[in-house]
Parts: C-alpha cells; sequence; structure tokens
C-alpha cells in the first residue's frame, strides 16, 4: 500500500507514520509545518518515508501529483481541504480517498455531518471511507456492534476522558493533546449540540457556557476506570451524533472531559486564552492518558452496553505525538486495511458502513466491553456504578 498523506506533519500524522511502517507500506506527506524531531522520524521510520513536500499544497497540486505518480490512497489530514472537492477528484484519478472527519473551513460541524447524510458524495471508481478516525470513526463501528447483538437503544453517548499531563506534572496553561486552534475553536466558539429525538439537532451557544455533563450518568465503568466518578465534561457537538443519531432515530450526544486542572485552566482562559499542546518529546515524555468510548443505553432493561479504548502515554510513544493521535491515526489506519483488502465496491463510506473496519482496528489497538447498570446519580467521593468489564476483545 503507497499512501499520500496530505497534512501529515500534526500528532495524528505522525502516530500515522508509524502505523504505516508497522503494517509495511510506504508513503510522501505533504505538510509545510515539519515536526520538531522530523530527523528521529526520518531515521526511525526509514524507508517506509519515502518523501516529504514541505510546501502548501492545493486540490490542484494534489491532481498534478496523482496524475503524475501512483498511490493507492490519499490520506486527507488537512482542515483546508475542501473533503466533497478532494474525494471527487480523488475518485475520477481511481485512487481511493480516506479522511478522519468531513468537517472543513467552510460550515460547522452539524451542517457538514447534515450535508454528507443528505447528499453522499458520490463514487464510480474507487471505494473511499470518511470520518474514520477515533470520533468520528471507530466509535460509530463501536456502537453497531452493541445495536446488531443488543437492538437499537434509547440514548448513545459516545464519552471521553483525557487527563493527560505536562511531563513533569505541572499546568501553566489550558492544554490539549491535538490541535491548538480546533481544541480551543470547539469548546469556546462552535454550535454545541445534541441529537434528541426524531434526529432533531437541539444547538446551544457554545460549551463553555452550557451546563457541564457527568459521567457518572453516561454508561461509563467508572468503578473499574480512572475518571473520577464526580468529574465533569463538556457537551461537544460532534459529527459521529448526528451519523448515529438520525440512522437510527435516537438521542445521540458527545461528551469530553480532561484532567480536573486542565479543566480549571480552561474555566480561567475562558474565551481568550489559546491552549498549549501536550506531546511526548525526547526526555520530556507526557503522563496520562485517554480513553474514549461509547456507551448504548436500554432504559426498560436499565442497563448500558458499552466497548472503549484505553491507552496510555508510555516512554514508547514516539514523539510529537501522544495516545489521543495514536487512537485517531489507528482508526484512519484500520480504514486503509480495509481498503488495502479491496472487498468493498465503488461508493463514500463511514466505518460503520465499511465491513471489515472493526476487525482491522482491533488489529491495531484493544477494545475493552462493558455493561454498566443503572443506578441514582453519585455525589463526589462515592462509588458511582457498578461494572462487568470483559478482557481486551483482541490485542495484536
Amino acid at each position: 500500500m503507497k499512501c499520500l498523506i496530505i497534512g501529515g506533519g500534526g500528532p495524528v500524522g505522525i502516530a500515522l507514520l508509524y502505523f504505516i511502517k508497522q503494517l509495511g507500506w510506504t508513503c510522501t506527506v505533504v505538510d509545510p509545518a515539519l515536526p520538531a524531531q522530523i530527523e528521529t522520524h526520518r531515521k526511525t521510520l526509514g524507508a517506509s518515508l519515502e518523501h516529504w513536500i514541505a510546501q502548501p499544497y492545493t486540490l490542484a497540486d494534489l491532481e498534478s501529483h496523482l496524475t503524475g505518480e501512483k498511490f493507492d490512497a490519499v490520506i486527507d489530514l488537512a482542515p483546508t481541504f475542501d473533503k466533497r472537492q478532494s474525494i471527487t477528484l480523488c475518485d475520477r484519478l481511481g485512487v481511493s480517498h480516506i479522511n478522519s472527519t468531513m468537517v472543513d473551513y467552510k460550515d460547522d460541524i452539524h451542517i457538514a455531518a447534515y450535508n454528507f447524510l443528505d447528499a453522499r458524495p458520490t463514487a464510480t471508481r474507487c471505494p473511499h471511507i470518511v470520518a474514520s478516525g477515533m470520533n468520528p470513526g471507530a466509535v460509530n463501528a463501536m456502537a453497531e456492534e452493541i445495536i446488531a447483538e443488543h437492538e437499537v437503544p434509547d440514548a448513545i453517548v459516545v464519552w471521553e476522558y483525557d487527563n493527560s499531563t505536562p511531563h513533569d506534572g505541572i499546568f501553566r496553561n489550558s492544554a490539549t493533546t491535538w490541535c491548538k486552534g480546533e481544541s480551543h475553536d470547539e469548546i469556546t466558539c462552535d454550535w454545541n449540540f445534541e441529537v434528541i429525538e426524531e434526529g432533531t439537532i437541539e444547538l446551544h451557544e457554545d460549551a463553555l457556557d452550557w451546563d457541564m455533563e457527568s459521567f457518572s450518568t453516561a454508561g461509563i465503568p467508572l468503578d473499574t476506570l480512572p475518571i473520577p466518578p464526580e468529574g465533569e465534561a463538556f457537551l461537544i457537538g460532534h459529527e459521529e451524533c448526528v451519523y448515529m443519531g438520525w440512522r437510527h432515530d435516537t438521542s445521540a450526544k458527545f461528551i469530553y472531559g480532561l484532567h480536573p486542572e486542565n479543566m480549571e485552566w480552561i474555566r480561567r482562559n475562558s474565551y481568550d486564552g489559546k491552549p498549549d499542546l501536550l506531546v511526548c518529546q525526547p526526555g520530556k515524555m507526557i503522563l496520562g492518558r485517554d480513553i474514549v468510548g461509547v456507551s448504548c443505553h436500554y432504559e426498560e432493561d436499565g442497563i448500558w452496553q458499552g466497548q472503549y479504548c484505553m491507552l496510555e502515554n508510555t516512554p514508547a510513544t514516539p514523539s510529537d505525538t501522544n495516545a489521543t493521535c495514536i487512537l485517531v491515526a489507528a482508526g484512519i489506519a484500520a480504514s486503509a486495511i480495509v481498503i488495502a483488502q479491496g472487498k468493498l465496491s465503488p461508493g463514500v463510506y463511514l466505518t460503520h458502513e465499511a465491513e471489515g473496519f472493526m476487525t482491522a482496528f482491533r488489529s491495531l489497538v484493544t477494545v475493552h466491553q462493558c455493561t454498566v447498570h443503572d443506578v441514582p446519580p453519585v455525589e463526589p467521593g462515592q462509588v458511582a456504578r457498578k461494572a462487568l468489564v470483559s478482557p481486551a476483545v483482541r490485542k495484536i
């Protein structure tokens, strides 16, 4: 598999490069921004990283590149690329397209997600898999597995707890593990929303100004995971909520919590401050982990059925990336594996529509299952709920 990665210089792109090496593939990266440890990456990745084109890139550049050199897949990690146009271009030139989101610089998140459902891009030559990171992406496919086994739920909650911390354990500013600008905007600027009954999107002004959510009522096995039962989370508008809520005519929302000190810094900085980016660097390994999951509520039975991934930042984490972005990259790499298998017909797929996605995803990261029983909301310091958690489903 030979991949062209657009916007591969960020922490998701760096994590993806190491999956590509693990899979025995090769790639060319296009990004004017070079990671801090580029020479270390060149040495470690070896022949799997064929070229790095350090220049701005347009759709015209992409067309010229694909016309002159053969690739099996284009992986679009660039927020400035028009997603529909890039898919159409790739299909016309006979190259599969993979991205982590259908949201670009033009539309609000809920509008971009609705537009995809209302008028899906057409493809006649190749299969393409979109919105294929962790969330959106893997959580959609996890939810579909749960629904296939247990039927359509009354509610779907996608949840994330990221307690990543600077290498010395001291916060000096608010912090993020994925993108300074986008993570700040999704809390302070973007429309905050959730999907309620009959697929209706309920919009709120922004996440920072909206009521906080509780992890203790979201179907999370808090007695087995390092998430504080009294922990608070932002309600964030995410495109997977549109895809899953509308597909199953059920409520769907995403809640996102961080280390308590980080949450305080976000409140303190309010709408003005931009967060620091937490990535591992030589001698400065960031601490903590990211946990991302999806829980499906069956009200009549009083239970939640869920799946989740938990990944630590460790000395083995490559420089310039982190656990959060490794999970995102795993979803993208899983989509590339499915494309490489050559079994999909031409078309544009979400992850839960691409047969074999979860098998591919599980070959890269561990997926846990859990059953959580409803209990009344808890006060700080109490045990939140009892859960039954499976061992890892599969680990390679």
